[in-house]
């Protein structure tokens, strides 16, 4: 289980609205000096908040720190999905291009068609894995 601290937003009929801060490996190095991704993480401001709804029948306040947890099994899955489906799209899609298409554009249309349907599925799927309990995050404790 993947574990993370958030703060309590709003709580209502069995309902909290939680809030956690992104967190990045980059800056905790001693090479962070000479890394060109420290750099494009403190560029970017990887430090952005995510806010999560989670079922507890356990009362709470705003403001409150809590312990949250998501099974490392949806996470795998989930990163498989996003990560692997559009790539796999994207080399099965030229190579298919390749045969079926003699001209560059003609081909290219139909790599970036496929890709955008790739995702476009992950997206799809996503939602109706979203309605599952076992890919929601759990309130483990109040801390």
């Amino acid at each position: 289980m993947l574990k993370e601290n958030a703060v309590v937003i709003d709580y209502h009929a069995g309902i909290a609205t939680v809030k956690c801060r992104a967190q990045s490996a980059c800056g905790q190095c001693a090479a962070k000096s000479a890394c060109g991704s420290a750099a494009l993480s403190e560029l970017t401001g990887s430090a952005t908040e995510h806010f999560f709804r989670i079922e507890t029948i356990t009362p709470l306040k705003p403001g409150q720190s809590v312990e949250i947890g998501l099974a490392e099994r949806s996470l795998m899955l989930s990163t498989l999905l996003i990560y692997l489906l559009p790539l796999l799209a994207i080399v099965f899609s030229t190579l298919c291009a390749e045969s079926l298409f003699s001209h560059e554009l003609y081909s290219a249309i139909f790599i970036f068609f496929c890709t955008a349907l790739a995702f476009l599925a992950v997206r799809l799927y996503a939602k109706k894995l979203q309605k599952k309990s076992s890919y929601r995050p759990v309130l483990l404790r109040v801390l």
